[in-house]
């Protein structure tokens, strides 16, 4: 089971891991898998960027719920929950913030349907695009290393991490979907 802590000390690697106490933010995300076994990578048109399709999750909603609609919202895809990898905390000691994310393992169902982006994931140029599972990791990798903004270090260091825990599980397991 996926059960990670980032700190500024595992994203910078250098100092030791603090810990925020006070949760500020719960998000569903993960891996949303086409039936040739690519994974959807939402593409950040303006900032050059990957990430994982997920997002916050909305007052009375479970995180089952919120990840089928953020997956639903930002690819146009229903989908189908396979299992449950495990959850994800982001100590961003810099801004005091501390955002768990739950994680999962989805496949489409059905047709691609319309987008309904937020205002923001327009902004930013949203776009899903399909990568097997090494090439996904390496646009990660590619990401990270061309990104300099504290945040986004955080949301890309955690999808990566998600990413190669499900490329582990399939190594270890063969597949896992």
């Amino acid at each position: 089971m996926l059960d990670k802590k980032i700190t500024d000390s595992f994203v910078f690697r250098q100092g030791e891991p603090q810990y925020i106490s006070r949760i500020s933010r719960y998000g569903a995300r993960g891996i949303l898998l086409n039936a040739k076994k690519q994974v959807a990578l939402m593409y950040m048109r303006n900032k050059g960027l990957y990430k994982l399709p997920g997002g916050g999750i909305d007052e009375n909603e479970t995180k089952e719920e919120a990840f089928t609609r953020e997956v639903k919202e930002e690819t146009g895809y229903h989908c189908h929950i396979i299992s449950y990898l495990g959850s994800i905390e982001e100590h961003k000691l810099e801004k005091n913030f501390l955002h768990i994310s739950y994680c999962f393992l989805a496949e489409t169902v059905g047709k691609k349907g319309s987008l309904h982006l937020t205002k923001k994931e327009k902004s930013l140029g949203f776009k899903h695009q399909w990568f097997s599972i090494d090439e996904a990791i390496k646009m990660m990798e590619k990401s990270i290393s061309s990104c300099n903004q504290y945040g986004m270090l955080f949301t890309l260091t955690r999808d990566k991490t998600i990413l190669e825990y499900y490329k582990e599980e399939m190594d270890r397991d063969g597949d896992i979907a």
